[in-house]
Parts: C-alpha cells; structure tokens; sequence
C-alpha cells in the first residue's frame, strides 16, 4: 500500500498578535530568558538598511525592562511595548524635518518630547476645508487625555529604567542632528538622550512637586477626572438564565467547569482570575454547604505532605509548577490581590437560597464526580496538579493541551462567549453580546455582585470584606447605580421607603426565575451525588 504523502503546510501566523507602525513592529513571540521560556511582546524597528530594503532591530533593552518587571502583566508589558513604538513613529516623524538640522538642543527637546505629548492628546493631523492636512505624516486620531497619560506614563518609566540600569547612556548617540540622515533608529536614540539627559526621565518631573509625576507635562496631559459613566453591570434578567441554561451545549452536553466558574462570579463577586487559582483542598462543605477559601497563588500557606505548612510557590515548585501569576504562557492567570490572601480569605455568597443551593450541588459534582473522572484519564506523564479547575480535554491533539490540565482563562472567555451567544439566540435578543461598557462581559458579574449588596442595605465596611477589598472606599465604583435605579431610589424614598425595597423586588424576582428555571435543569445532578 502506497504511503500517502503528508503534504506541506505553511507556518499559520496570527496576525491578530502583531502590531504595526510606520517604523516599528510589536509581536508576541517566544523566547528565552534566564533559562526560561517566555511569551513577551517584542518590539522590532524597521530600519532601511540603503539598498532598498528593510531591516528590524529588536530592541534588546526593553526585553531588560521585562525581565525586571517580570511580575506585570502580559498586557502591561505590550502597553509599554506599544508606547515605545509610538514613540519612535513620532521621533522619526519631527528628525526628518529639514528645518531641525541645525536646531538648538532646547528647540529639538520641545519639538520631540513636549510636541509628543500634544500629537498623542490632540492627534497630529488638521481639517482644513475638508481636507486633512498631516506635516507628520502620521496621521494620529486624538486619544484623549487620560489614555495619552497612560502612554507617557509607560514611556516614562521605560526611559527611567535605562538611566537607571545605564547612567553613561552609552546605549543613546549624542542628542544632535547635525551631519546625519535620519533613520528610525537613530531617531528614536536621539529622543531617548535627550530623555536621558532630562533628569534621566522622559520628559522629568512636575516642577514643584516633591514626589515623582509620570511625565513632565502633567499641564498639557493629565489624567483626567476620574470617570463618571454609568458603571457596567450584569443584567439582571439575563443573570439566572446564563446560569441555569447559558452553558448548555445540548439536551446531554453541559460545559461544567465554565458553568462553575460563572456561578462563582455571579454568587461570590469573583474578579474574572481568581477562580483560577483555587485548589481543590480550598473547597469544604460544613453541614452541607459549600466554603470556599481564597489564597494569594504565591504565599498563601498549605499543608506540606509531611506535615506543617509551606507555601504555595514552594508546593507547587515540589511538583515541577509554577504559581499561575508568574507564567508567561497559556495557563497564566492574574492576580490583583485580596485582602487576608496570604492567610487565606473566604468567600461569601449573595443571600440567595436556591442559587446557594445549585451552587453547591455543582462544586459537590465537579469536585467528586467530574474532576476525579477527568483526572482518571490524564496521561500519567502530564503529572498531577493541584488546581480545582480543569481542562476536558477537547483541544488536545491540536495544540491545546492535555486533558486535565488546568483550566485556561482563553478557553473560559470563548465559553462565556459562547453562552452569551446562546442567550442572544433563545431570547430572540440581536444586541445581547460580550461588551465591557453594556455589563456582559465576567466582570459585570463582579458589579453585579456589589450592587446586589448595596440594594439590600449591607453596609460598606461589610461589603468591603465580601469584595476583600483592602480599602474601605474601593467598593463604591461597585454600587454606583444607574440612572433608572436612580430614579426608582428616589421615587421610593419619597414614598417613605428604603433601598431595600429594591433588594426585595430583585430578590423576589430572582428567586422565582430560579425555581422556573430548576425544572430544566438537569435533574440526575442530586442523584449522582
């Protein structure tokens, strides 16, 4: 029999993870780092090498700056990356200006370094009579005040970082123009020294002020008034249908972890990572109810297999792991911080009885009937680890992973999105779909969550420790209402009722929507327990 030939397929790449300027490139790719392999967002520079060609050079320093700030976010890191491009677009845009050949230090400072700061604010291109007119050519929308801020504000500590680590700025040419052809590299070193040269900071400090600014010209970009649009929040209809039927693939088929993790979110106001850190030991059921405890991934303590107690990191190490907030790769989770984690926190349910229950009645299944099942079947060279949440497997094969391997936060978002989808399509609903600013995306649930509280008259220091915050004033941004709910508020109290009127309409509602939805629920799970 003739074997087949496996015909050639190219490299697939993801455009999705590239990024593109005029002079620069940022992609995420693989490296090697202190002996560790890590996903980092590299920043290339192309540079004309003469001959009609283009050359990238990686600049080596920032993947320095990462390492040093290894514990930041994959997201943090490509913010940074991203401003330094912006940066380099822009410092090659005013070079290759004839007119600053022989210019003064002073006018190539205000030009390159203040004038940043007004093109990413204001844009950098003019409507005259229709007609847009951009000397830069870079053609910059305005970004507004506070993400400009945020872009100097990385830049800055970026350029902090190199007069830190080099003081001599040997990496940067002399801050001068004359005699050279500019070309993106050189003027984005001729940028950097004269940032170095600031105060050895992108454009200094706030005169005046005793403690740092992040950046110069806090007068021309500040951060802004914090925002004051209506805060995000789950929608209320739709929050028992997502739990009771937004992760049901068919009549036999239930996406369980996901379904979990919403009911966490929903009924303990989980920030969208935290229940990604769980081990299946933080979870105990006292006269049949569920208690969960929430430890910081890295020094929260656990029991050490011959007794006393070690941390996390040290557990974890002993089985070839690593805490989720420290990888770099698909099993990353974040980690904001909870009040108490290092002790250990618990969680605590909205006073809601029949989404407790159901609540409970999952986690008794996962932790003792799916989990274990799933576990079974993990190849034993995978290894064992001991995270609550895991993988069913469906992707391995093709590039996603061992069954049993820890649930990934990409493969949540895609069901999540999934279950919105689903909602959408049984309620007939075309504009329910995954958006931050319309509540529906995990964290809604969190404000969700902390509204629930507030209509039902908790006081803040209480509602403070159920989101384990560890100020006091963290949690208003979670009780602010809308304007509706405004308007319901005051329409009560003239009429000589309190807030928690609307608690008791929202739980009566809640409730019996729970009971509607329990008769499609799957009715096998109390007895497979």
């Amino acid at each position: 029999m003739q074997k087949s030939v496996k015909k050639y397929r190219p490299r697939q790449i993801h455009y999705a993870r590239l990024e593109r300027g005029r002079h620069f490139l940022v992609v995420r790719q693989r490296v090697k780092v202190e002996g560790v392999h890590r996903r980092w967002p590299q920043l290339y520079i192309l540079v004309p090498d003469g001959v009609g060609d283009i050359t990238m050079k990686r600049d080596e320093r920032l993947q320095e700056f990462f390492l040093d700030n290894d514990g930041r976010s994959y997201q943090w890191m490509l913010d940074v990356a991203r401003s330094i491009g912006l940066f380099v677009d822009h410092s090659m845009a005013v070079a290759s200006d004839p007119a600053l050949r022989s210019a003064r230090r002073s006018e190539l400072e205000r030009r390159l370094l203040r004038g940043f700061a007004f093109a990413l604010r204001d844009g950098t291109s003019v409507d005259i009579e229709g007609t847009r007119i951009d000397a830069t050519k870079l053609y910059w929308s305005t970004r507004g005040r506070r993400r400009a801020h945020e872009i100097l504000k990385k830049t800055t500590r970026y350029m902090e970082w190199l007069g830190d680590v080099d003081p001599s700025s040997r990496w940067a040419r002399a801050a001068t123009t004359k005699g050279w052809k500019p070309d993106p590299l050189t003027a984005y070193r001729l940028a950097a020294e004269l940032a170095l040269r600031k105060k050895r900071a992108l454009l200094g400090h706030l005169e005046g002020k005793g403690l740092n600014a992040p950046h110069r010209f806090g007068g021309i970009v500040d951060r802004g008034e914090p925002a004051t649009n209506l805060v995000p929040s789950f929608p209320s209809s739709y929050a028992v249908p997502l739990l009771f039927v937004g992760f049901k693939r068919s009549d036999d088929d239930w996406d369980e972890t996901a379904e979990l993790i919403a009911h966490l979110l929903v009924l303990q106001g989980l920030r969208q990572s935290e229940a990604f850190h769980l081990f299946a030991s933080d979870v105990q059921f006292v006269n049949g109810s569920a208690s969960i405890y929430f430890h910081h991934p890295q020094w929260g303590k656990i029991e050490a297999p011959g007794g006393g107690f070690i941390t996390r990191q040290e557990y974890l190490a002993g089985l070839g792991r690593t805490p989720r907030n420290l990888i770099k790769d698909r099993f990353w989770a974040g980690w904001k911080g909870m009040a108490e984690d290092d002790v250990g926190t618990p969680g605590f349910f909205l006073p809601i009885d029949p989404l407790v229950k159901r609540t409970t009645e999952l986690l008794k299944r996962y932790l003792f009937v799916t989990r274990p099942a799933l576990m079974a079947r993990r190849p034993k060279w995978a290894g064992d680890h001991p995270y609550l949440l895991v993988s069913t497997g469906r992707t391995a094969g093709s590039g996603g992973g061992q069954i049993g391997d820890p649930y990934t936060i990409s493969a949540f978002r895609s069901a999540w999105k999934s279950a919105i989808r689903r909602l959408a399509q049984i309620y007939q609903d075309p504009k329910l779909r995954v958006r931050k600013a319309e509540g529906t995306s995990p964290h809604g649930c969190r404000h969700f969550y902390g509204r629930f509280l507030w209509t039902a008259g908790v006081e803040g220091e209480i509602i403070q420790r159920c989101m384990h915050h560890r100020s006091v004033e963290s949690h208003r941004v979670y009780t602010r209402l809308q304007h509706s709910e405004i308007s319901d508020l005051l329409n009560r109290y003239s009429a000589g009722q309190s807030r928690t009127e609307s608690f008791r309409a929202m739980h009566a509602t809640i409730s019996a929507m729970s009971k509607k939805f329990s008769a499609f629920s799957r009715g096998s799970e109390n007895d497979s327990l």
